[in-house]
């Protein structure tokens, strides 16, 4: 059998490090893509500045589920990285770790090929009145040159990134923060710089802007200018409610569907247990940053009791979200998913205590409000629905504006296919093909308890599967490592039974 792995980050890497596990891996061959930057590490962990820190302590992190402090260890061991304080470690040195299993594997086993090219096309191989299905994996536009095999992965990793305000292409506009040692190439010291979006990539940006670039402060802002939370001390929780068990008899009441409703029963009986007070979590003042983040600092066990809890939700979050009618689904989109992820993504203690430090000494504003981005005259203009500490302000109405030479985009990365432009070519070529097809909330089709592809023309490709961000309609709030780990051991598993 020959397989196609499409995708060299976290998935990518973790699929190739299961699938050697097994005798089977002998009548198997394995070729991945990825292009020579990406290939091992993914664009999550590239080669960046290591002011960029991973936002789980190191000791948390690894793509062996069976060694949970496999990537601490690895990282003492080797001698290339060292640094003072390791509890948070440079998101790059996780890249490094990933690409050593990679490395290894291409040692070591002759059935294993990695080729350092981006993938054009993939297409179905099908003669009409014939169900066999050959899958073909294109680098260039010459099709003679494509490769077929028995059984794709698709683990692309995430989707290019948004551009709320379509200013891509435009001067002093950039596009991704990422990498960031390269963000200031075409910026000069006298630019006034703003960031759009208040989430972990803004903080990577507010890290590195502020300590390389002479004019500040710089602003951040977004619709609400709220910033993550900061991670706590988390215990190991169990639950005693949210149970497959209890949703499995709410299914057989309520036809199939555990309502939201019910759901949200179980979870205030898993806060009553481990004496969670929810609204002392949630009744902080977002608005004002240093009051969030010093209450943060100063709870952190209280804290990192919810957090563990919400990190359980995202852990079985696969047969939790996908007990939900999409009525549902969409409610809890709406009314809970905003404090899912700003609990389960927090940030690490010293960047909190590093924007704080920001805020005081005037280096970073960081503002709410944010209703439109134009470009005009060589200025960036930014227009508020109300607005207070302006920089270069001036009144219209209701509305305020400020004047920015450069902007840096930290909004995230699409989730829906309708979104898409040219930097996702290969996703867009795919659905055109009718090999995937959207999700109506994120990502594309595919079998939750399986990761197999739903294709609208031939149904479900038993060989075809996805993982990571492309799945995120079905997979919502499953795009960790640790939670990407889980699905490709379970896919590989499946994969060699079948």
């Amino acid at each position: 059998m020959k397989i196609a792995i499409v995708g060299a980050g976290t998935a990518g890497v973790t699929l190739l490090k299961e699938m050697v596990k097994y005798d089977e891996f002998n009548d198997v061959s394995v070729d991945i893509y990825d292009n020579k930057v990406n290939m091992g590490q993914g664009v999550p962990f590239q080669n960046d500045s290591d002011q960029l820190l991973i936002n789980l302590p190191a000791r948390q992190m690894s793509i062996n589920l069976d060694k949970p402090e496999e990537f601490f260890e690895w990282y003492e061991e080797q001698k290339e990285f060292k640094y003072m304080n390791p509890e948070y470690l440079p998101r790059f040195i996780f890249g490094h770790y990933m690409k050593s299993y990679l490395n290894k594997y291409n040692d070591e086993y002759n059935n294993v090929s990695l080729i350092s090219e981006e993938v054009q096309e993939i297409f179905i191989e099908s003669n009409i009145g014939d169900t066999a299905l050959k899958y073909n994996i294109c680098t260039s536009d010459d099709i003679d040159s494509c490769r077929t095999y028995d059984c794709v992965f698709l683990t692309i990793g995430t989707l290019s990134y948004h551009d709320p305000y379509n200013l891509k292409g435009t001067k002093g506009y950039i596009q991704s923060p990422y990498p960031t040692y390269n963000t200031l190439d075409e910026v000069d010291d006298t630019d006034s710089i703003a960031v759009i979006g208040t989430g972990l990539a803004s903080l990577d940006v507010i890290r590195y802007v502020t300590e390389h670039h002479p004019n500040l402060p710089i602003t951040v802002t977004s619709r609400k200018g709220a910033l993550p939370r900061v991670r706590g001390n988390m215990p190991d929780l169990e639950f005693k409610y949210l149970t497959p068990e209890n949703f499995n008899e709410l299914k057989r009441q309520h036809f199939g569907t555990v309502p939201l409703e019910e759901a949200m029963k179980l979870f205030d009986l898993e806060c009553e247990y481990y004496n969670i007070q929810v609204n002392k979590m949630l009744d902080v003042n977002m608005e004002n940053h240093i009051e969030q983040l010093e209450f943060d600092l100063n709870h952190p066990d209280e804290l990192g009791s919810f957090q563990s809890l919400l990190e359980g939700i995202k852990e079985n979050m696969n047969w939790i979200w996908n007990s939900f009618s999409r009525t549902d689904q969409i409610e809890f989109l709406n009314r809970y998913q905003r404090i899912l992820k700003a609990n389960s993504n927090p940030m690490p203690p010293r960047t909190a205590e590093l924007i704080i430090h920001g805020i005081k000494n005037n280096l970073v504003k960081i503002k709410p409000n944010l209703k439109n981005v134009t470009y005009d005259s060589n200025k960036f203009n930014f227009q508020y629905d109300d607005g207070k500490d302006t920089h270069e302000q001036y009144d219209v109405g209701k509305d305020t504006h400020e004047q920015y030479d450069v902007v840096i985009n930290a909004t995230g990365s699409k989730t829906h296919l309708a979104d898409l432009d040219a930097d996702d070519q290969l996703v867009i070529n795919l659905e055109n093909r009718q090999l995937i097809q959207a999700h109506p909330l994120g990502g594309i089709q595919i079998v939750p308890e399986t990761n197999q592809v739903i294709s609208p023309r031939f149904g479900t490709l038993n060989d075809v599967y996805a993982l990571g961000q492309l799945t995120n309609g079905i997979n919502q709030s499953r795009n960790g490592v640790m939670m990407i780990v889980k699905q490709a051991v379970g896919v590989v598993s499946q994969l060699f039974k079948s």
